[in-house]
Formats: structure tokens, C-alpha cells, sequence
């Protein structure tokens, strides 16, 4: 994609919104409920739609295996190069043994098995050393596979990073796209297919306002390194399930990442909007470290 249509797609239809959400990272309630974090109200890619099967190749599902030995959606992901896979580093926090994780690429509907999938074993995990759990700072991961990626299959494709001259955060009203399989309604379960809902950015201190309020019972910060999203009225967001996907422009083998869902209050829930982490900070330790 040439610089003149990155741009354009950076610049696109701005839209006012002042977005209205218990703050926690965005896992689903079955590892919510395994002890590590405190149940908050589920919810979901809210006001998105599904996708088109495998029209967003680099997007990956982290599943963690029970002890039961099943393996089910815990975080997405995205692929950055046949060894390595892009995440949040809450969704990998705390875990020991990586072999409970494995990597699905080329998933589409978690419940119907197409042939395109990729079940790859995890063979380590490095998350930025920097990361605060408690503030939600450098909240990235990177994960290695314990085999390549078979990147030939249009199934699978690494997503672009943004360009070491984008040294700036992307600029209000610009709308991304966020995708995942997190739960599609309130106290419900995951999606089985995979979807995606546009979101408009807003600027940190507009997000910093909001979150640092006087009247909330826990304020949050919201860092330099952070990026906010939301839309009017809280109607399009990401929520548990969706943690450590990939929040984008384009689309395909086009799309550039700009965050990965990190955090929120409640989902969709008035005018508290989504945190993710700013890829545009981290790339030159996403550089450092990719295998």
C-alpha cells in the first residue's frame, strides 16, 4: 500500500465522539473465573457483524487448554512473521507452562473446522518487561511458535506495523476497525465467527479526562503510550474475549495495526471508551525481538 492511500485511510471520516465502562483487562469469564481477575459484566465486539471467512488473515485465536485437555478462546492475536505472533501481555500474565496455550491461525468459526486452520504449539513467550499490571502499562506480549507458520496460504498473513515515521498518535475521529471473538451479549458466551465493528479514536486527553475523573471510584491514567476508542453513545466497542487483537486500518494483506485491546470499563457502556496499546510505541522492541 503506497504512502498517499496509508494516509488517506489514516484520514478518513472523522466522527465527533465523546465516549460511556468496572476497568479490567478484556479475557472471557472462563479465565476470569479461574482466580486471576475479578468477574466484571461480560460483553463483546459490540455493534459489529461478522466477517468475511479469512478476509483478515493475520488475525489469530489464543486458546488455553483446560484441564480437562480442551482447548477453548481465551485471547486474540495477530501474526507478525511465520515464527511470531503479536499479543497483550495480560493474556499471557501469570502462566508458567506455555504448553496450555496454542496458537490457531486461519480460524474463522470456532465451532466448524474448515480445513485453513493452523493449530500451532507455543514454545515461548516474552512479554515487554516494562509491563504494570496495575496501571496497564506496556501491555504487549510477543508469542513463538514452536513451528512455522505456513504463511503461503492466503489463510494466514502477517499484518503490516506502522511505518518508524508515524511518530505521532493517530489523530481523533480517525475510525479503526477492531476484530475478535469475544461475547456478543451481555452475561452471554464468545462468538463462534469471527467480527469485526468500526471505531472512531479519541485523543488521550480527551480519554485521560474521562478516565482520571474525580468521581470515579478507581481513576485510571491514561498513558502516552495507550490509545483510545469509542463510539457515540458507547455503541461499537471490544470487550473480554477480544483482549490482545489487533486494532487496525485497511483490511487483508493491507491492514496496518495501530493497537492491541488492552483494557476498559465495562464495554459499550455510556462514555468510557476502549484502551489499547499503541503499536507505534513498541516497534522498535517488537524489531528487537521477533524470531
Amino acid at each position: 500500500m503506497n504512502k498517499i492511500v496509508i494516509l488517506a485511510l489514516l484520514y478518513f471520516a472523522c466522527i465527533h465522539a465523546v465516549p460511556q465502562r468496572m476497568v479490567l483487562p478484556r479475557l472471557p469469564a472462563s479465565v476470569i473465573l479461574s482466580g486471576k481477575y475479578q468477574l466484571i459484566p461480560e460483553d463483546k465486539i459490540v455493534g459489529g457483524k461478522e466477517v468475511v471467512p479469512n478476509s483478515l488473515p493475520f488475525q489469530i485465536s489464543l486458546q488455553r487448554k483446560s484441564a480437562s485437555g480442551i482447548f477453548s478462546q481465551s485471547c486474540g492475536g495477530s501474526i507478525l512473521n511465520e515464527n511470531t505472533i503479536l499479543d497483550a501481555a495480560h493474556c499471557v500474565d501469570g502462566v508458567a507452562d506455555v504448553s496450555i496455550f496454542r496458537v490457531v491461525a486461519g480460524e474463522h468459526d470456532l465451532f466448524q473446522v474448515s480445513g485453513l486452520e493452523q493449530n500451532m504449539d507455543v514454545n515461548n513467550i516474552l512479554m515487554h518487561p516494562d509491563y504494570n499490571k496495575k496501571t496497564s502499562e506496556n501491555d504487549i506480549a510477543l508469542i513463538y511458535l514452536a513451528a512455522p507458520l505456513d504463511l503461503s496460504v492466503p489463510s494466514a498473513k502477517p499484518i503490516n506495523m506502522p511505518p518508524a515515521t508515524w511518530e505521532f498518535d493517530p489523530p481523533a475521529g480517525i475510525v479503526a476497525t477492531v476484530s475478535g471473538w469475544g461475547t456478543t451479549s451481555s452475561g452471554g458466551s464468545i462468538s463462534n465467527v469471527l467480527l469485526s465493528v468500526d471505531i472512531p479514536i479519541i485523543s488521550d486527553d480527551a480519554c485521560n479526562a474521562i478516565y482520571t475523573d474525580e468521581s470515579e471510584p478507581k481513576p485510571k491514567a491514561i498513558y502516552e503510550s495507550m490509545l483510545c476508542a469509542g463510539g457515540p453513545n458507547g455503541n461499537v466497542d471490544s470487550c473480554q474475549g477480544d483482549s490482545g487483537g489487533p486494532f487496525f486500518i485497511g483490511t487483508g494483506t493491507n491492514a496496518i495495526q495501530l493497537g492491541v485491546v488492552s483494557w476498559g470499563r465495562g464495554c459499550a457502556t455510556g462514555h468510557y471508551p476502549g484502551v489499547y496499546t499503541q503499536i507505534s510505541y513498541f516497534l522498535d522492541w517488537i524489531n528487537e525481538n521477533l524470531h
